[in-house]
C-alpha cells in the first residue's frame, strides 16, 4: 500500500508543487482528486460515498471522524465541492503534505498559542466568505481507541455558529480497519471497501453560544451512530 502510495507521488508530486507555487489551490485540488480516483484502488481501496446528496450548497463545514491516516486521502473523493482542510500545526513537519501547509493553500492551528488560533480562526472566516468549506476532524488527532471517538474539540462548532454555515457531519466506516494509526510506515494494511456515510446537513441559523454544548453533541452522536448499528447487528 505504501510503496503504490509513493510511486503515485513520483509522477503526480511534481504537478502537486508546480500549482501550489503558482497558487492554483483550486487546480491543486482537481489534481488531488484525479490523483484520488487513479491511486486509491491501485492501494487497494474502494471508496464508497453513501447520501451524496445531503451535501448543501458551499460553504459548510466537514466534520469527519478520524481514525486513520487514510482519512485525508479519502476526502478527495468524498466531498464533491472545493474545499480546504484545517490541521494541527504540527503537520509542517509531515514531509509529505507540509506544501499543501505552509503555501496557505490549507490553515494550520497552533493550539497552543493563542495567537496561533486567532489568527487561524481569522484564516478560516476569510475562506468561509469566500464561499470555501472547510474540513476539520474535531478529535484533532487519531485516538486509540478507534472506532470509539475521543471527546470533539469546540472549533468547529464555534465557527458554524458565528458564521451561521451547516456542518456535515461524515461517518468514516472502514478507514481504522484498512489502516491503524502508525500502518502506514509500519505495514501493508489491508484491501477493501472505505465507505464514508454523509449525514444530513446540520443547519445552525439562529443558534448562539448558548447552544453550542447542543450542537457539539448532536454532530457526535450522529457520528457515532453507525458504529452503534455495526455492533448491534454483530
Amino acid at each position: 500500500m505504501f510503496g503504490v502510495f509513493l510511486t503515485s507521488l513520483l509522477f503526480f508530486g511534481p504537478v502537486f508543487y508546480l500549482l501550489i507555487k503558482l497558487k492554483k489551490f483550486k487546480t491543486t485540488l482537481k489534481a488531488e482528486k484525479l490523483w484520488g480516483k487513479i491511486t486509491l484502488p491501485l492501494m487497494g481501496l474502494f471508496v464508497e460515498v453513501i447520501d451524496e446528496h445531503n451535501f448543501p450548497e458551499p460553504p459548510y463545514i466537514i466534520c469527519p471522524n478520524h481514525g486513520s491516516y487514510l482519512d485525508i486521502l479519502t476526502m478527495f473523493n468524498t466531498i464533491p465541492h472545493y474545499f480546504i482542510f484545517m490541521g494541527k500545526a504540527e503537520l509542517k513537519n509531515w514531509f509529505l503534505i507540509r506544501q499543501f501547509f505552509i503555501s496557505g493553500m490549507n490553515i494550520m492551528v497552533d493550539r497552543n498559542s493563542k495567537m496561533g488560533s486567532a489568527r487561524a480562526f481569522i484564516q478560516a472566516r476569510k475562506a468561509i466568505r469566500r464561499n470555501e468549506s472547510i474540513v476539520i476532524f474535531p478529535e484533532a488527532t487519531i485516538p486509540n481507541t478507534v472506532p470509539l471517538m475521543k471527546d470533539f474539540k469546540d472549533g468547529a462548532f464555534v465557527m458554524a455558529i458565528k458564521e451561521q454555515i451547516p456542518i456535515v457531519p461524515i461517518t468514516i466506516l472502514d478507514n481504522y480497519n484498512r489502516l491503524r494509526t502508525g500502518a502506514f510506515f509500519k505495514e501493508r494494511g489491508s484491501f477493501g471497501k472505505s465507505r464514508s456515510i454523509i449525514h444530513p446537513a446540520i443547519n445552525t441559523k439562529g443558534l448562539s453560544e448558548n447552544d453550542l454544548v447542543n450542537l457539539h453533541q448532536q454532530v457526535f452522536d450522529t457520528i457515532q451512530q453507525p458504529f452503534l448499528n455495526l455492533n448491534n447487528e454483530n
